[in-house]
């Protein structure tokens, strides 16, 4: 009989356990980020790896708010591609026109879920303006963080 109250006792303990977990990882609270740009870097992007790491953290913990910073998992994303099209005056058939960017948000106990934004690059403002590409980049990121707290 007490082995059967033993192992009942650690059913339900593991239960408590298992719920705990399940509970903190559907709360979407994060103890920190962890960005990856690795494969930008490789792929001999290592100026544009290196900007949008800090960008992308900055509007990541804005799109986050409250969010990050408690106890929980750390949230990692993973910046995979990022492709700028054509600016004006391109035909769709000569190939592509929008800017992309391709990632993956890592989430603590749900595991990767791919993000892909795409944004005409019309969008930043006129092709002859001052850091144009700039903003493009920069529209991207921001639409990525908040597809990404979205889905954290």
């Amino acid at each position: 009989m007490r082995k059967y109250f033993a192992i009942l006792a650690a059913v339900i303990a593991f239960a408590f356990t298992v719920d705990a977990n399940t509970v903190q990882a559907r709360d979407g609270a994060y103890r920190t980020l962890a960005i990856d740009t690795s494969r930008i870097s490789a792929s001999g992007h290592r100026h544009l790896a290196g900007a949008l790491k800090p960008m992308l953290a900055a509007e990541l913990s804005k799109a986050l708010g409250p969010r990050l910073g408690h106890r929980g998992g750390v949230l990692t994303v993973r910046i995979t591609r990022i492709d700028l099209g054509s600016y004006g005056g391109q035909d769709v058939t000569e190939g592509q026109i929008d800017d992309q960017l391709w990632g993956v948000v890592v989430v603590p106990g749900r595991g990767a879920i791919p993000i892909r934004v795409v944004l005409p690059p019309d969008g930043a403002g006129a092709w002859y303006a001052q850091n144009i590409d700039e903003r493009r980049v920069y529209r991207l990121i921001e639409a990525f963080a908040q597809w990404a707290a979205r889905e954290a």
